[in-house]
């Protein structure tokens, strides 16, 4: 299946269950500002104004979420900065990411297995991280990849899921069993290739503008790369109630059906 080939079933997948297409702006005077996405800035000389270009569609969908709330679907060029660049990473690149009203992570994981199913024909499986992880990020991603991704099946599909909630502001956070909070989100594996990453939505405000004050905080004293945050950003997650959403790389996704 050749890129173009591609994009055009993805539309009409969409299309077909009655998801409409939004547009995404590469020109934004703020953006959501989570760990480890770092935006590529661009200067309007006429009036000497910064703009900043999107690491991802999602505060295209969630503005168009707070005043349409129907599934929705976007396509766009997403650029992160301060990534290695190899056959896996690559500081511009094509993302599919869409949202589904009043579903649950459990709703959410089957639409996608459905999704993918339509493109591939795998089996799925789920693995659930242990209780007992590193309580800070850095810690957390090298315990993920010496101790997990190593150990995730080569063949087919792995929804990986009870992540610690620290490392995602953005999805809502529930108890588990043992009394942690974790995030309602999971990660997509495909043949050990991370593909995809869903989640049920935080629509807490105040903790979504607490996570991004705290990351601020963290790339002054770091000397990091800092882009101004987005309070309309804020605004529309706290309109969605119950919503959940999936990014899925296309370009890694289109080296799985070669």
């Amino acid at each position: 299946m050749t890129h173009s080939e591609l994009l055009k079933s993805i539309r009409k997948y969409f299309w077909r269950r009655g998801f409409v297409e939004v547009e995404v702006p590469y020109l934004n005077p703020s953006l959501p500002l989570e760990p480890n996405l770092y935006a590529f800035k661009t200067t309007w000389e006429h009036q000497q104004q910064t703009f900043y270009l999107p690491t991802s569609p999602e505060l295209a969908l969630k503005k168009h979420l707070s005043q349409n709330r129907q599934k929705c679907f976007a396509i766009g060029h997403c650029f992160r900065d301060l990534e290695a660049c190899n056959e896996l990473h690559n500081p511009e690149f094509l993302m599919l990411e869409w949202y589904l009203p009043d579903q649950n992570l459990a709703d959410l994981i089957k639409f996608t297995k459905k999704f993918v199913l339509h493109f591939l024909k795998i089996d799925f499986t789920e693995f659930k991280l242990p209780s007992n992880l590193p309580q800070n990020e850095a810690d957390f991603n090298q315990y993920f990849l010496n101790q997990i991704e190593p150990k995730l099946p080569r063949h087919g599909g792995t929804f990986v899921t009870s992540y610690p909630a620290y490392l995602s502001p953005l999805a809502k956070p529930v108890g588990n069993s043992t009394g942690q909070t974790i995030a309602d989100r999971f990660e997509l594996y495909i043949n050990g290739i991370e593909i995809a990453n869903g989640c049920v939505e935080n629509t807490d405000a105040n903790s979504i503008k607490s996570a991004f004050e705290m990351e601020k905080e963290y790339r002054r004293q770091h000397h990091l790369p800092l882009h101004p945050f987005s309070t309309d950003f804020i605004d529309y997650c706290s309109r969605l109630s119950l919503c959940s959403g999936v990014g899925l790389g296309i370009d890694r996704f289109l080296n799985l059906l070669k």
